[in-house]
């Protein structure tokens, strides 16, 4: 029996008491194609529109109820003839007869949301216009009538007017493009069938650069000026397409792939049918390629080609079947591009990235009909958690039949939609195994395994004993069943075996000739779960120094960070200096940040003098905001200073520079400001130096830059740190104006700031947002803010007394365990 929506443990935090199940939409009429000739009005920024949509009724006919929210209808017509049709501002309902019908619809549109106008302005006078569209989730219903539904496909036609010289990008091949009437036109025709949130424009002044892939035409848009660079962003797109088809055994599915970088996009990127639209940050100089990448964004808006846009989810409930897939298959072209190291590290930040959103925020099932806006389910959960859990279906059939599972899945429902059993039954169909059980845990409940392991060495029997424990909470399913994989590494060799879980507790012994040198449990990490390992640094540090696979090392440089002592640090400091992988000795950095002694202090500016790549420079300058005294503040002072470092190093610089509250530091920072770096990353790393520092002056500063004669990323740094910045009247006044303001980035900093300060004087301001923000992503961030700022009032003045004490505690705690190690150290030596 197929177990659907069982929800045994629905999760916590997510759905507010009025949330309702949300179920398909029933329709008698299938719209089969629609065609668009739309007038862009750059100067009064308004759309004129004339629509026609060809509609098969599938019983005697009747009404058919287009999407068209705040429009004005100027006509409606059915097959040339006079209609019978009704619109009340956000529905169109025309009536038509049986079979198929044409409706025609003339109107006009100045859209909230959905589709905006870029031009110049203050911050940017040098800008040149641009229009773009965002049809993901539910907005293209406010620039053009449509039924507004994934699984709606049809094929589309788009006839886009625009000023001389301007240029107009959308679905499909370019069927033909000239002038008309004092307009340029763009006609392009998408012949295979789509999902309607996928329709979209991108129009303005661009640069067009392009090459061929295996016949297909590859574009990339991009604004004036941004020639000299633009390949760093895009030189990967054939490498990617190819890796994609080759892995998936399914060529791209297009004759053309264009991408089009504009102006203050509300997302990193959009993967609009043949058509990404992508942000202008992800373009890039040669100083900002030292430690960022297009890569990951570029990989993922491709891999949505085959997943989302070829087979697209059915109902939004299960959008992980675009954004899960998408986010594994971006981590495997990593694993193509840079090796099994990187992948797995990918992997382990997914991971984390869905652990800070159950930890901080709430715990839902992947697949969940519960819900008010659909927006509200493009979270953690979706993609890292989607796409961990991806992996270890993968671990679980076998790499050959996982491929042949995705490939039979596209070709099955190729130009169509599917849901989640419609995916688990074809993997059934190619591994021949019941896959229920998997997806009941991992998809349709919430939560996650949480195990722990004990493990024992007893040289008389030559025997290992592991104890494996479950240690998960109420909001997850009391007894998960996975299997482990465990590597133990002795002089002699390495044996591989697998544990069974099936129960909250179990014990397995393994017989060995000698005593295991290291014991890596999960060692590619291919069981979503979380892993604690009981063992004591001697052991920790022994991983650390000596296995081979990333997740263990990472497993045991966080251990060390909890455990602190002398031998830790030691250990942390030669891992960040010596490992031969990045991302753990970046893991190491962190660690010493958190053991907060003096030792770990100087381990971390002894690495900061002899440590050159980027990637491990930037936590290192991070983990120094953790500590103080001058020599700290003059070493971040030279690398803020230092025109060679990388623009997020200096960021993480100026952050942590702030946090030393040294003397001299205000005006050092003051120095930097005005640095130029890609997306002002320096900039916004100053404005929050100062507001770690804090004062007078530093509001000012912050104030100034929050205005908006300066640009996007800097006033959305500007406005979030003044959270830091907590009983000052000009800073509740400055929330509550920036609160309306026109840049959504402006908008949810409002909210990160008010989430920050905890104080009754930000709730009319969230609740403000809750209510009235145009993008319900903004409503919903900003509710939860509510939320957490009541729980923090009703806790009240005892919570704060608890908490200072506690701190209080924390450090004296810090500060006797240094002394201990520092004592123990000395008898060692003595000995």
């Amino acid at each position: 029996m197929a177990t659907v929506y069982p929800y045994f443990k629905p999760g916590r935090g997510f759905a507010y008491p009025e949330y309702t199940s949300k179920f398909h939409p029933n329709y008698d009429y299938r719209v089969k194609h629609l065609k668009l000739e739309l007038w862009i009005d750059f100067e009064g920024e308004i759309l004129r529109g004339v629509e026609e949509v060809e509609v098969e009724h599938n019983t005697g006919g009747g009404w058919v109820v287009f999407d068209a929210c705040e429009m004005w209808i100027d006509s409606v017509r059915v097959d040339g003839g006079e209609a019978v049709w009704r619109y009340d501002g956000e529905k169109l309902r025309v009536k038509i007869g049986s079979g198929r019908g044409r409706i025609q619809v003339a109107y006009r549109a100045r859209p909230r949301k959905g589709f905006h106008f870029v031009k110049p302005d203050k911050a940017n006078p040098e800008r040149m216009p641009q229009a773009w569209s965002q049809g993901e989730t539910e907005y293209n219903r406010f620039w053009l009538p449509l039924v507004d539904h994934p699984s709606q496909k049809h094929t589309s036609e788009v006839i886009a007017y625009v000023p001389p010289g301007y240029v107009a990008v959308s679905n499909g091949d370019l069927v033909s493009r000239g002038s008309r009437d004092g307009w340029d036109y763009w006609h392009w025709k998408m012949d295979k069938p789509h999902s309607p949130y996928l329709i979209s424009i991108a129009a303005g002044v661009f640069e067009e650069y392009g090459e061929d892939f295996n016949g297909v035409k590859l574009s990339y848009y991009v604004p004036p000026g941004y020639g000299r660079v633009y390949r760093l962003s895009f030189e990967k797109t054939p490498k990617i397409l190819d890796f994609f088809s080759k892995y998936l055994d399914y060529p791209y599915p297009y004759g053309k792939y264009a991408q089009v970088a504009v102006h203050e996009f509300i997302f990193g990127g959009m993967e609009n049918t043949t058509a990404t639209t992508l942000i202008d940050l992800t373009l890039h100089d040669e100083k900002a390629h030292i430690d960022f990448s297009s890569d990951p964004l570029i990989a993922h808006e491709a891999a949505h080609q085959w997943f989302g846009d070829l087979v697209t989810c059915r109902d939004w409930p299960h959008i992980w079947l675009n954004e899960s897939f998408a986010t594994f298959l971006e981590n495997l072209f990593v694993r193509h591009d840079k090796g099994e190291d990187e992948f797995v590290y990918e992997l382990i930040r997914d991971m984390d990235a869905y652990l800070a959103e159950y930890r901080d925020y709430y715990a839902r099932p992947i697949v969940t009909r519960v819900y008010k806006y659909a927006a509200e389910l493009f979270d953690a959960h979706t993609y890292p958690k989607g796409g961990v859990i991806l992996n270890m279906l993968r671990a679980l059939l076998g790499e050959e039949t996982f491929r042949r599972g995705l490939n039979l899945f596209l070709k099955r429902y190729a130009y169509s939609v599917a849901d989640t059993e419609d995916f688990r039954k074809v993997m059934e169909e190619v591994s021949g195994r019941s896959l229920e059980e998997f997806f009941e845990q991992f998809f349709y409940n919430a939560g996650h395994p949480a195990v722990r392991v004990e493990e024992e060495w007893k040289e008389s029997s030559k025997q290992l004993v592991l104890r494996f424990k479950q240690t998960q909470g109420d909001d997850s399913l009391p007894v998960y069943h996975v299997n482990i994989p465990v590597l133990v590494k002795t002089r002699s060799g390495e044996k591989a075996f697998t544990v069974e879980l099936t129960e909250r507790e179990a014990t397995h012994v393994i017989s060995l000739e000698e005593e295991p040198e290291n014991v890596c449990i999960d060692p590619r990490f291919e069981v979503f779960k979380t892993l604690e390992l009981a063992r004591g640094v001697e052991k920790h540090v022994k991983v650390l120094e000596s296995d081979e696979h990333v997740y263990c090392r990472v497993l045991a440089a966080r251990a060390l960070g909890r455990l602190g002592g002398a031998k830790a640090v030691e250990a942390l400091k030669k891992c960040v200096v010596g490992d031969g992988f990045w991302g753990v000795s970046a893991e190491a950095a962190r660690a010493l940040s958190e053991i907060r002694s003096e030792g770990a202090k100087k381990a971390l500016l002894e690495a900061l003098e002899v440590v050159t790549n980027a990637k491990i420079r930037r936590p290192i300058c991070e983990a120094l905001g953790n500590y103080r005294g001058r020599e700290v503040a003059e070493a971040l002072s030279r690398v803020l200073s230092n025109n060679e470092e990388s623009y997020y190093v200096r960021q993480a610089a100026a952050i942590s520079l702030g946090r030393t509250r040294e003397e001299g530091v205000h005006d050092i920072l003051l120095k930097h400001i005005d640095t130029p770096s890609h997306a002002s990353a320096i900039t916004a790393g100053v404005l929050r130096g100062l507001a770690e520092l804090g004062g007078e002056e530093a509001l000012k500063i912050i104030l100034k830059y929050s205005e908006d004669d300066r640009p996007s990323t800097v006033r959305a740094a500007a406005v979030a740190s003044l959270g830091k910045f907590p009983g000052r009247r000009e800073v509740v006044e400055a929330l509550r104006r920036y609160s309306r303001d026109p840049s959504l980035r402006v908008r949810r900093s409002v909210v990160a700031a008010c989430r920050e300060l905890l104080s009754g004087e930000v709730l009319g301001i969230l609740e403000d947002i809750a209510q009235n923000d145009a993008y319900e992503m903004v409503r919903r961030v900003a509710r939860d803010a509510a939320e957490r700022v009541r729980k923090s009032l009703e806790r009240g003045v005892e919570y704060k007394e608890l908490r200072e004490e506690l701190e209080r505690i924390k450090e004296e705690n810090r500060k006797l365990v240094e002394r201990v190690s520092i004592l123990a150290g000395a008898i060692e030596a003595k000995a």
